[in-house]
């Protein structure tokens, strides 16, 4: 487990929304502004999904959001909210698996 995804399941774990857990692993490290808009759950969509893509976007990384998105529904087989925590997993687990995803794209 990478420090990125240690710490946004912590941030999760200690009561955040996916969003801010995602944004606060990588602020500091990224150069994020304080002032993020957090994407929660847009047309039901997993906040973690949408923060991750948010943050590719403003890092200038916009061509690899579709890769992303690619293989986050290869791994999940969903991008909605209630379809994904409806099948077994936590909202944890995908805090985290977005930060290693994030890592393992920008590195």
């Amino acid at each position: 487990m990478n420090i990125h995804e240690e710490t946004a399941r912590n941030n999760h774990k200690q009561g955040n929304n996916c969003s801010i857990s995602l944004h606060n692993a990588f602020a500091q490290d990224f150069k994020l502004s304080s002032d993020f808009p957090m994407p929660r759950s847009i047309d039901g969509k997993c906040g973690a999904l949408l923060t991750s893509i948010k943050i590719l976007k403003e890092k200038g990384f916009e061509d690899k959001v579709e890769e992303f998105e690619k293989e986050f529904i290869n791994k999940f087989e969903f991008t909605k909210c209630f379809d994904l925590v409806t099948h077994g997993r936590k909202c944890n687990d995908y805090v985290g698996e977005c930060a290693k995803m994030l890592d393992d794209i920008i590195r």
